[in-house]
């Protein structure tokens, strides 16, 4: 829950709230998670810091996305390799590298490591302890050597794309706390080539309304083409108190400063692009409650957006073809057609009334008198529920004083319902509720219901008949006793 609103919200109580305590406790969270998150590294890449004692790896990716780098350590298995070969997976620490470790919500980089004898298919990069970058990646071609010099080249298309996506979280990120509040707070982020995924404090569903805002305000950062600067600065500098910092994030004495004009300005290590217009544009394609009072949002942006729309594309167009449309039209003509559905249940609704009308008078035939009282047990056919106790009141009036049980199989099942006239249950003490739970079980099913109306289902039709017959034994037995 936002602590800005729990402050408030405490304050109208008289209330203060332990800031120490909570950051304190933040912080002991903020560690178990960097912990759980170490413990799925694999081993082996730590082992490259800790046995090898590989140095601070050199990263070359803000301003370039290839670099001639030194191989200083090749894993296989959790065991250092002199050299590995095509087919092997691998982990690579090189002295200097243009491939961005995962942080900050953004992937690593994917790529290749050509080397004299051989290539490394690069297809994650993380950063293990102490700074030092782990490529992980499995030989393509050849033989890799320690102390190999290769050539680092990161996938551009997957760099920019992420990267298109890692600036769309920041405006996302201020147009959120200008439609919703200051209130607003990071609380985690997923970047990757393909979509962004941004996590929120905030305490209702966005309206529509509200995220046709959101989107607009970041498409309109976007129209307007505005230089993304980015630059280093001492954590004292006015330039970086302005900047929003991810609540218990621990920042060195320098830090990196991402600012997009007037609109956004944050502290950040990820990669993004130059000008806003490098984003295209900007579509939020889900929005969910993920915790109490934290909301998430998935977006597009760039080519991503394109395919997307333009598959959405094709199924407007395919699903106006099958309606006999164009997709401008298709709106009213899915309305013509509910409308022309609605006239044609209740016309096939009217039928089915005149049929069980029509079958009125045969089923009566088969009302039997007992000490005085009229009882009817039947089986019917009906296509649901509602036509069976529709059917059940229309005989009930016709039949006066007395009791009538109908079933009928509905798709594969049973159903039952059970009518006593209203001088019986007060006369005689018959309960159709009671009935049903009695012949119920017959049919492999239960219910029940009040006295004068009860129904019931069950999965065995093969015991219909069976039951009803019950049923009448019942009522006889109910009322010569």
């Amino acid at each position: 829950f936002p602590l800005e609103l729990t402050q408030e919200i405490l304050a109208e109580r008289g209330i203060n709230v332990d800031l120490d305590g909570f950051r304190d406790s933040m912080e002991k969270q903020r560690a178990r998670a960097r912990a759980a998150w170490m413990e799925t590294m694999p081993s082996d890449s730590f082992s490259v810091c800790t046995t090898y004692q590989c140095s601070k790896t050199d990263f070359q990716g803000y301003n370039t996305l290839t670099t001639r780098s030194q191989i200083l350590a090749l894993l296989v298995g959790g065991a250092e390799k002199e050299e590995v070969s095509q087919g092997e997976q691998v982990q690579v620490v090189l002295d200097q590298t243009p491939f961005y470790a995962e942080s900050g919500g953004q992937v690593g980089d994917q790529g290749i490591l050509i080397g004299p004898d051989g290539e490394i298919t690069v297809n994650d990069t993380k950063s293990a302890a102490d700074g030092v970058f782990v490529h992980y990646g499995t030989v393509s071609r050849g033989t890799v050597h320690k102390g190999d010099f290769v050539l680092a080249e990161v996938n551009e298309k997957n760099r920019l794309a992420a990267a298109r996506n890692h600036t769309a979280t920041h405006l996302l990120h201020s147009a959120l706390r200008t439609v919703l509040g200051d209130h607003v707070q990071q609380m985690g982020s997923l970047v990757t080539p393909e979509r962004l995924r941004f996590d929120f404090s905030h305490f209702a569903p966005l309206t529509n309304e509200e995220l046709n805002r959101v989107e607009e305000s970041v498409n309109e950062q976007i129209i307007n083409n505005i230089i993304v600067n980015v630059f280093e600065a001492d954590h004292n500098d006015p330039r970086v108190q302005e900047a929003i910092a991810l609540f218990g994030e621990k920042y060195g004495d320098t830090v990196r400063v991402v600012a997009i004009g007037e609109y956004s300005k944050e502290l950040c290590g990820g990669t993004h692009v130059r000008r806003t217009s490098e984003l295209g544009f900007f579509h939020i394609v889900s929005e969910s409650g993920i915790g109490t009072g934290v909301r998430r949002i998935e977006a597009l942006t760039g080519e991503n957006l394109l395919h997307y729309w333009q598959d959405k594309a094709r199924v407007l167009q395919t699903a106006a073809e099958l309606l006999k449309s164009d997709p401008d039209g298709l709106v009213s003509r899915l309305e013509q057609l509910l409308e022309q559905l609605d006239q044609q249940d209740k016309e096939i609704e009217q039928l089915r009334n005149k049929v069980m009308v029509s079958q009125l008078d045969s089923l009566l035939a088969q009302t039997v008198s007992v000490d005085g009282v009229n009882l009817l047990s039947v089986k019917v056919d009906v296509p649901d529920m509602d036509s069976l106790r529709s059917l059940g009141d229309l005989l009930k009036d016709r039949l006066g004083s007395g009791v009538t049980i109908l079933g009928s199989p509905l798709d594969n099942k049973v159903g039952l319902v059970c009518f006593v006239s209203k001088d019986l249950v007060k006369s005689r003490g018959l309960h159709a509720g009671k009935l049903l739970r009695d012949i119920a079980p017959i049919v492999d099913g239960g219910g029940g219901g009040k006295p004068e109306m009860a129904q019931a289902g069950g999965k065995n039709p093969a015991k219909l008949d069976a039951a009803l017959k019950k049923g009448l034994e019942i009522v006889r037995d109910l009322l010569n006793s």
